[in-house]
């Protein structure tokens, strides 16, 4: 259900992409739609699914040492698998992240045996980077926007982007030959900014230090706990993310738009959005834990588990859908559709994704990537279609954090 969550966030951030998250669109409706992306989804959403990685890769640490079996071996055909699938989704758009996530997995793998407070300081240390590295280097801005000053002048570089943007102009071949550039993911590249792999792998390490915690093994033993992470999660994000907002709006400070604040205001908007970012994650996490414990919530929350168990398809086809909408040789809309027209589409997507989640799995057992990831990884084809009489059985998961 977590993952099903974190799974609409990556797609509207990753919509926002083409053009809806300039400062061009600066309707009352628009700003009121990026504000809510920025507050309660950008980056947080990717930082929920890194967690998640994490805490997978502990419990199946844990089950694999249980069953007193060969961890590794299989967990590098498994990141090797991921690198490939990921590799294919790059060509096609250069936001991927599975090759991310397959590299970082080889680290996560070597310090696996360190104790859960050294890797806690050391996620600490590395969600400092880029707050530090931005300090050290305050004019640095985002790709594209160093000559952005005004509404005016970001209205000129999409109108730009409309004419002359590979996504736009580009047959598949062309951008997919345009996107290589990107393979393979450099996980120390663009330290200044709050999406870097160095972000990333801190999240990595924190997912992996909650997993083998053992406290997602006995929730109802930890409820208090997780209540805990719920309440100082959301109440310390959101109050980062509303000074962090007060800055952008007095002091011309921006994470991912052209920055116009001095040093010190930059560095105390970077912490907040680093670490408020981190808490906002953790808090949503919690907050639909503990919700899912109760029949009610369980309930309205079970549509996201079947998105979760097909994470990777969901998110592949996500990729499909918002290409087809925005690349030249589908409708072309790249640089056009502003925040809330953008938003809706999301919604819309999303909604679909769902119900078609739901669909397949009352039929198979896997999703049609996760198939292929499982099969190449135990080197033999899984069983895909469920027995005939399984059809109608319940299709939420039975361990949701799997």
């Amino acid at each position: 259900m977590v993952r099903g969550f974190a799974l609409f966030g990556v797609l509207l951030v990753n919509m926002y992409g083409f053009g809806a998250d300039s400062m061009a669109w600066d309707a009352p409706a628009d700003r009121l739609a990026f504000g809510i992306m920025h507050v309660f989804f950008d980056s947080k959403s990717w930082t929920l699914f890194s967690m998640l990685f994490g805490v997978g890769f502990a419990l199946k640490l844990q089950t694999a040492e249980d069953r007193d079996l060969r961890i590794l071996p299989v967990f590098l055909r498994r990141l090797a698998v991921l690198f490939a699938i990921g590799a294919v989704h790059a060509l096609l758009y250069e936001g991927d992240i599975l090759m991310l996530y397959a590299e970082l997995g080889l680290a996560l793998l070597v310090v696996r045996r360190l104790p859960t407070r050294l890797l806690l300081l050391v996620a600490v240390g590395m969600l400092l980077v880029f707050p530090v590295a931005h300090f050290a280097d305050p004019d640095r801005q985002p790709d594209g926007m160093r000559f952005v000053d005004s509404v005016d002048d970001a209205r000129t570089l999409l109108e730009r982007e409309q004419r002359t943007s590979v996504y736009v102009t580009g047959s598949v071949a062309e951008i997919a030959a345009y996107n290589s550039e990107v393979i393979p993911e450099n996980p120390l590249e663009e330290v200044y900014w709050a999406d870097s792999g160095v972000a990333a792998f801190a999240m990595f390490l924190l997912g992996f230090s909650i997993g083998r915690s053992g406290v997602l093994r006995d929730i109802p033993g930890h409820t208090a706990s997780i209540a805990r992470v719920r309440s100082w999660g959301l109440g310390f994000g959101l109050a980062a993310m509303a000074v962090e907002r007060v800055l952008a709006a007095a002091g011309g400070y921006a994470v991912y738009r052209p920055n116009h604040a001095g040093p010190v205001v930059t560095l105390a908007g970077d912490l907040l959005f680093a670490f408020g970012t981190v808490a906002l994650a953790l808090g949503y996490g919690a907050m639909i834990i503990l919700a899912a414990q109760t029949s009610r919530g369980r309930a309205a929350l079970a549509p996201l588990a079947g998105v979760g168990r097909l994470a990777l398809t969901v998110y592949l086809t996500q990729t499909l859908i918002f290409t087809t909408i925005f690349y030249g040789y589908g409708f072309g809309l790249a640089y056009r559709l502003g925040p809330v027209v953008v938003t809706g589409l999301a919604v819309v997507i999303f909604a679909g994704q769902v119900i078609g989640c739901q669909w397949w799995l009352q039929r198979f057992r896997f999703g049609p990537a996760e198939w292929l990831w499982r099969s190449l990884t135990y080197l033999s084809w899984q069983p895909l279609r469920l027995p005939s009489d399984s059809s109608s059985r319940d299709v939420a998961p039975r361990n949701t954090t799997k």
